[in-house]
């Protein structure tokens, strides 16, 4: 269902033969539970409360009709920004590298989901959102929204009447959305819901995925994105990411090839070297900042929900 964006709506152009989507949210919204409706296949497990690592992606293939759809189930930021240990930060890295290595070989990126639980606007639900659209996507992608656990409302789409204008208040723009319920219920009491549901998904993946896919030079998407999430780290760590010591890291520990490690390594030490100059760069945490709840906030906004 097309609601007002960033983006326009869908181009009529030629249609990839495959779409990339990537489906990322917080911890326990439903993402895994969304794929699995979306594929009619109990394929995707769901989680049990287990943190995986930051940009970790699962991904997981289906046809509807003509059209082939990767899904990639994309874990969100999970640690505090600032706040971030060096091994979580090179595990995100070497994520980061994965999952953009696989992207950008399999022809860049058609749709970002974004799948919220119905209830509360949270700082970590925004920095996710943040996260993917402005660090991983760069703003090119269109955005859509799921909002999950939807079961008991009698009409589903009621509940997007009651928040749009608070959803996109605090930042959370898209192009459409689905109101929906990820699972049947017990005993399959929600099994109309359920399947209902899964044809407005699918429908919105279909309608605002056919447009060209977006990627960017591999080398440069890595050093952008790589550079961005180095602020996850508290100031003192940061600093310790000198060039030599960098490089062996991001080779041995996150799978860069020797090339890739060097540029990135390399710019990083010339991001620091304009920092320390107070000349600022282009690196800072300007997409964190949340005129809202604040960076590091565990404020949170309640949504109308029953």
């Amino acid at each position: 269902m097309p609601t007002e964006g960033s983006h326009s709506g869908p181009i009529a152009t030629e249609r990839p033969t495959r779409r990339n989507i990537l489906i990322v949210g917080e911890v326990g919204v439903g993402k895994s539970s969304l794929v699995n409706l979306i594929t009619d296949k109990k394929c995707a497990i769901t989680s049990n409360g287990a943190r995986s690592c930051t940009l970790q992606s699962q991904e997981y293939s289906t046809t509807l009709g003509s059209v082939e759809l990767s899904l990639h189930d994309t874990a969100g930021l999970h640690e505090a920004v600032g706040q971030m240990k060096m091994d979580a930060y090179l595990d995100a890295v070497h994520q980061a590298y994965t999952l953009i290595s696989k992207l950008e070989s399999s022809g860049g990126i058609s749709l970002l989901v974004f799948c919220m639980k119905a209830g509360r606007i949270s700082a970590p639900m925004q920095q996710t959102y943040n996260l993917f659209v402005e660090v991983l996507c760069n703003y090119k992608v269109p955005v859509v929204i799921a909002v999950t656990h939807l079961e008991t409302y009698d009409c589903m789409e009621q509940w997007w009447s009651e928040n749009e204008n608070l959803i996109s208040e605090y930042g959370l723009k898209s192009v459409g959305h689905a109101c929906i319920t990820a699972t049947p219920g017990y005993k399959n009491m929600f099994m109309d819901r359920y399947e209902q549901s899964r044809q407005t998904i699918r429908k919105l993946l279909l309608d605002y995925s056919e447009h060209p896919s977006w990627k960017e030079d591999k080398a440069h998407w890595v050093k952008r994105v790589v550079l961005h999430i180095r602020n996850w780290l508290p100031a003192r760590r940061r600093n310790r990411l000198d060039g030599s010591g960098l490089r062996k890291k991001l080779t041995k520990r996150c799978g860069f090839s020797v090339e890739d490690a060097a540029v990135v390594a390399r710019r990083i030490e010339q991001s620091r070297g304009t920092t320390e100059r107070g000349g600022g760069s282009d690196d800072d945490q300007s997409w964190f900042a949340n005129e809202k709840l604040g960076v590091g906030s565990d404020s949170c906004v309640s949504l109308s929900y029953r």
